[in-house]
């Protein structure tokens, strides 16, 4: 079999099982082609003890390839998960950087457990990065002060009020950064806020004061 050949049935999701095995033994004998290893990770039809003997001849940027295919069962991606996070225990500050451009929300984590708050704002610019995904990190033990600073002097993201609620809400958030998010809020979520006596005072003391000042306008 040809490589040329061997690249188009990787490709095709109706290429059977035993076809893909022959695949993955010409390519370990012989071939050695780094683009059939990619190609049989996230092939849906892949036997699970072959596809996991794959991972270790892929890059990381292969391995989050793998983590966003949905074809690809949940086992075997709590496997590229740990093999992961094995290889970027090494990674230097540039390799960091451009996984934090390209990563999924599962592993948004990593990247704020990371002593460089410079990745911070690359994060924030993941295509991936959604409101759900901040928000659910903005209340995540991963959260630091540094980071809310950094939302909230993101354009895409300083304006949006379920991230402005999980920045005041939220008690790793910079008590600054908590008080500018206030402002964005509505009156009946500035009452919620003052009912929540676990927050810090002066940010009940200014929910009471934007309350009474939106009050005032009437």
């Amino acid at each position: 079999m040809e490589l040329k050949e061997m690249r188009r049935l990787v490709l095709n999701p109706a290429t059977s099982t035993s076809i893909l095995e022959e695949i993955f033994e010409k390519n370990r004998q012989e071939t050695h082609a780094h683009a059939i290893w990619v190609g049989l990770a996230i092939h849906p039809r892949t036997p699970e003890v072959l596809r996991e003997a794959v991972f270790p001849h892929l890059f990381w940027r292969d391995l989050l390839k793998v983590l966003n295919c949905p074809a690809v069962p949940e086992r075997a991606k709590k496997k590229v998960v740990e093999l992961l996070q094995r290889r970027m225990e090494r990674a230097a500050t540039g390799e960091w950087k451009a996984f934090a451009r390209a990563c999924a929300p599962r592993l948004f984590p990593w990247v704020m457990k990371q002593d460089e708050p410079g990745l911070f704002g690359i994060l924030l610019e993941n295509p991936r990065m959604t409101e759900t995904a901040l928000v659910r990190l903005i209340h995540s033990p991963a959260m630091t002060p540094e980071f809310s600073v950094q939302i909230v002097d993101n354009r895409l993201w300083q304006n949006r009020r379920s991230v402005r609620k999980a920045l005041v809400y939220s008690k790793k958030s910079d008590l600054t950064t908590a008080l500018v998010s206030l402002k964005g809020l509505t009156k009946p979520e500035l009452k919620e806020v003052m009912s929540t006596f676990t927050l810090h005072p002066l940010i009940l003391m200014s929910a009471k004061a934007l309350i009474s000042e939106k009050d005032g306008r009437k």
